[in-house]
């Protein structure tokens, strides 16, 4: 199984180079591929997170601001960051709550044991925060009922127990000679000054020990950066052309790789496997054509300027933000109720 996921907002400066990745590539039952986008609330369009989530790609959590000081945050900020972006998810993309089931960590910097407790509370399936160091036999998938199984790279993980959760890691990407170093974000490894060939090398090496070993889900995490480097995304290219080539690699969201996980399914019968059949998957709506262009005033801190949001949807008072996802400028910020209660 490969995983592709990308860490962003979404808007005009990525999207084209992200339907690339997908368009025209089928899996082996014919069903388009698919992707998990973690999205991140500043500067996204969510008439574009609407349009991939009607294609079939999976909509995750990322955060509403983007913060690189959430490992330290407490369980009510990471309830405003977390719970608060799929709102918004759901508020401005039309995405149902029950469809955004993981999330990622800012940066990889997981925090701690509050945004475990969070995802426990408030029924998050899983959690791809975590990185592993370079390892010889990749880490599969695995829940939090026990300790993690591998290092703590960021140093932030949790210390206990959260049953129930998913952890879906990212192993470091790395060939044998480290060329290129190593990294769980692919545009973290330094490939500029490689071909497109040659990418394309690094990555079928880079592939081969899950292939050819563990077989453990191949993760392909990106941010935009990656496909700002014509050689990089040319490489990326062969890369993919190939690997849809082959009649056992298969690429799918990040919650279809756990439902296999939970209904292992011979090779020869995944054709057959509901789970990634897309003719027996009901599709949420297109969205509409023509968003609104919303120019909003916006307040945080020091901070006063106006911020641009596209949706399908009418226009808020006030740019959403954290404890005011619906922009309503109420000055009682919102409330969510958990599904575990503490």
């Amino acid at each position: 199984m490969i995983l592709i996921t990308f860490d962003d907002a979404i808007n005009e400066l990525n999207i084209k180079s992200y339907r690339k990745v997908f368009a025209n590539r089928t899996n082996p039952n014919g069903c388009p591929i698919g992707g998990t986008f973690f999205v991140a609330h500043e500067y996204t369009n969510y008439q574009m997170v609407q349009q991939l989530h009607s294609e079939g790609h999976e909509i995750g959590v990322y955060s509403v601001s983007h913060s690189s000081r959430l490992e330290d945050a407490g369980y009510n900020e990471w309830v405003n960051e977390a719970v608060g972006m799929r709102e918004m998810l759901r508020r401005w993309a039309d995405v149902e709550k029950d469809d955004i089931l993981g999330m990622r960590a800012p940066h990889l910097k997981p925090g701690r044991n509050a945004q475990y407790e969070v995802l426990t509370d408030y029924g998050f399936a899983w959690d791809s925060s975590l990185s592993t160091p370079p390892l010889k036999v990749p880490v599969w998938p695995y829940t939090l009922d026990h300790a993690i199984p591998h290092e703590c790279r960021s140093g932030t993980c949790p210390t206990r127990a959260f049953p129930g959760v998913w952890e879906i890691p990212l192993n470091s990407h790395y060939v044998e000679n480290f060329d290129g170093g190593y990294c769980p974000y692919l545009d973290q490894c330094v490939l500029h000054n490689m071909d497109a060939d040659e990418v394309f090398d690094w990555l079928q090496e880079d592939f081969a020990r899950y292939y050819d070993g563990n077989r453990a889900p191949y993760v392909m995490a990106f941010h935009t950066s990656w496909f700002q480097q014509k050689r990089l995304e040319q490489g990326l290219t062969k890369f993919l052309d190939w690997a849809t080539r082959q009649d056992d690699i298969w690429f799918v969201t990040t919650t279809q790789s756990l439902l296999w996980l939970t209904e292992p399914t011979p090779i020869n019968n995944l054709g057959s496997f509901q789970a990634w059949d897309c003719t027996k998957r009901d599709l949420p709506s297109k969205p509409c054509n023509l968003p609104k262009s919303c120019g909003l005033p916006f307040k945080n801190g020091k901070i006063s300027d106006t911020r641009y949001m596209a949706t399908c949807f009418t226009c808020p008072k006030q740019y959403p933000w954290l404890g005011d996802t619906a922009g309503s400028g109420s000055e009682t910020p919102d409330v969510y109720e958990p599904e575990t209660p503490k």
